[in-house]
């Protein structure tokens, strides 16, 4: 039990942008109130954490907490600034016992939903349509479908809309055809360039109709976004395989990047838009099971607060890039690795859809093949190698490299993917650390990397040797290949892969990062039409149910046409979907009753 002298005391702890400071007041042995005096955290993805960890802390009195917040290393600046404070008070025994908050939220019953008589159920609550997913696929659908006079219940797993895919994106939406963002700054496109080009990095393996239907639409709902929803996008930008594939469409800049330069910039507009039109949200509730009539179809969906009916729902709980188990069975090389997405993305929607007979497609393929490293629990970021000015290299569990670094990243995840153990070590020195955070893609890591080697997930050493045994790598081997690399610098030639940027000499220190295939989210699960309508293994309409977004597949080819891509699919068949949505619940209700039930 804790001994602590009654008084407020002050602590620190390293977070994503620097310190968390924070006041901890004491009273009788317990942490009565927690005060967070500083933080430079990063506004909108990590509100939410910074507003819950005090309060959990002192609900539990304890600072050893795991809880889903989406925005971890927030958290956990706050626990450990907590953690420091309390020390400077006596004996804090006692709050560091573990409380696992993380799957407290579902609670399975056990009994099957399939093939039910309604009649026969409880429910809690009911709508037109129910949407499952707060991300961008679950907001449009939302939005599209209370405009079409539908009543509308949004369920959402995580304890804020600031929790999604989305958030955490680099807040880019790609759209060709000749946008009115696309035309102010001059960039000359067309609907069949942009298809070209899409046909030529799906190489046949995407969906004719879904990649259309995207061209079809895309440039619209873009000005959707930009005036109806109020998106403020600041620019257009060419990130992607354009000037690769020139030989078959024009290039053209078509990712649309907002003033945030975060998904936050997409997730709140569409989030007030949603509540502005009158969407019920219900947060910190898990959907487990969708709710089947004698005939199959969807009547409603079971939660772990009870059931919900509607006579449409949507399914937009994103893919399964968190699930191991579900990568060790249809994606093996991401396995390895970490996502980089949201901490929801179990692959919920994608199960229960194929519980009640649903068609899968394309359960092999990521949202993008693009190298990640974990820079905290369940966080990973991106490292932008290729914009790199200082030193790095890449180096296999045997202390060697084994090709250029400088490749396209869709590219780079797939030789490391082939690799003994599936990853590699990225080795880098102290001038790439100072260049930090703009070296990695989003959630960005702490200045110089302070807190990832605090905490362990990076690793730092004066010498390669001592690198070298920190990472279980043979000295000798590393040292030889540094040496190498600097005998090749110096010359101004890579002899041994010829690569042909960022030839430069390493400095101590060093610093090292295990370095994996990654992914934003799968690009694979239920199957859809152009209407959004989940289709069983005959490809019949399972009656009902609609979803979008990356818990469906086929829209996606076989390499990532470029960033905003996934938000894109989310947008248009997410507005689909709840259009859709909308329609079929009007129908059901003319034949059922003549009258709306809400």
């Amino acid at each position: 039990m804790a001994n602590l002298k009654d008084g407020i005391y002050q602590g620190k702890g390293s977070g994503n942008r620097g310190e968390v400071k924070v006041s901890v007041k004491v009273k009788d042995n317990k942490i009565t109130d927690i005060t967070i005096d500083q933080q430079d955290e990063t506004s909108g993805i990590s509100t939410a954490a910074l507003k819950k960890a005090p309060k959990l802390i002192v609900e539990h009195q304890s600072y050893n907490i795991d809880a889903v917040t989406g925005a971890t290393i927030s958290f956990q600046a706050v626990q450990k600034a907590v953690k420091d404070a309390v020390s400077k008070a006596g004996d804090p025994s006692g709050l560091d016992k573990r409380v696992d908050l993380r799957n407290t939220v579902k609670k399975d019953d056990g009994k099957d939903y399939r093939n039910v008589n309604p009649d026969d159920l409880q429910f809690e609550d009911h709508a037109d349509v129910l949407v499952i997913g707060a991300g961008a696929a679950g907001l449009a659908a939302s939005i599209t479908a209370r405009q079409k006079s539908a009543s509308v219940i949004c369920l959402e797993y995580t304890s804020s809309y600031m929790l999604s895919d989305m958030t955490l994106s680099g807040g880019y939406y790609n759209a060709g055809g000749g946008t009115s963002l696309q035309k102010a700054q001059g960039i000359k496109d067309s609907k069949d360039n942009w298809n070209n080009y899409l046909k030529a990095v799906g190489q046949g393996y995407e969906d004719a109709d879904m990649r259309e239907t995207i061209v079809e639409h895309a440039a619209e709902d873009y000005e959707w976004l930009a005036g109806e929803v109020g998106v403020n996008f600041q620019e257009v930008q060419e990130i992607g395989n354009e000037e690769a594939m020139k030989e078959y469409a024009t290039p053209a800049a078509r990712s649309h990047l907002t003033v945030e330069k975060s998904g936050y910039g997409l997730s709140k507009p569409l989030y007030n838009k949603a509540k502005a039109v009158g969407t019920k949200f219900i947060f910190n509730i898990t959907a487990e099971n969708l709710i089947t009539d004698e005939k199959n179809n969807v009547v409603g969906v079971h939660t772990n607060k009870g059931n919900y009916k509607a006579q449409s729902v949507v399914i937009a709980t994103a893919g399964f890039s968190r699930n191991k188990e579900m990568l060790k069975s249809f994606a093996p090389d991401f396995a390895v690795g970490e996502s980089y997405g949201s901490i929801r993305q179990m692959g919920d929607g994608i199960t229960m859809g194929a519980e009640i007979g649903a068609k899968l497609k394309d359960m092999w393929m990521p949202i993008a093949n693009s190298i990640g490293t974990q820079s905290g629990d369940n966080v990973c970021i991106g490292p932008l190698c290729t914009a790199w000015t200082k030193p790095y290299i890449w180096v296999g569990t045997d202390a060697k490299r084994h090709f250029r670094e400088d490749m396209y990243f869709e590219y780079a995840s797939k030789k490391i993917a082939d690799l003994d153990h599936g990853f590699v070590w990225l080795i880098f020195d102290e001038g790439m650390a100072n260049e930090m955070p703009a070296a990695f893609s989003a959630p960005a890591p702490s200045p110089h990397l302070k807190r990832e080697v605090e905490d362990g997930y990076f690793k730092k050493a004066d010498t390669i040797a001592e690198l070298a045994e920190q990472i279980n790598l043979n000295p000798n081997v590393l040292e030889k290949t540094i040496a190498k690399w600097n005998n090749d610098v110096n010359n101004g030639q890579d002899t041994e892969f010829g690569r042909q940027k960022d030839l430069t000499a390493f400095n101590a220190p060093y610093y090292a990062a295990k370095l994996a295939p990654s992914t934003p989210d799968m690009a694979g699960g239920l199957c859809i039409n152009t209407k959004a309508e989940v289709l069983d293994n005959f490809d019949r309409k399972i009656s009902n149910l609609f979803a979008a977004g990356s818990t469906t597949g086929g829209w996606r080819g076989m390499t990532y046409p470029g960033c905003g891509m996934g938000i894109t699919n989310a947008i248009v068949f997410g507005r689909i979907a709840g259009e859709s949505a909308a329609k079929n619940a009007q129908v059901k209700t003319d034949t059922n009753s003549g009258a709306s039930q809400n």
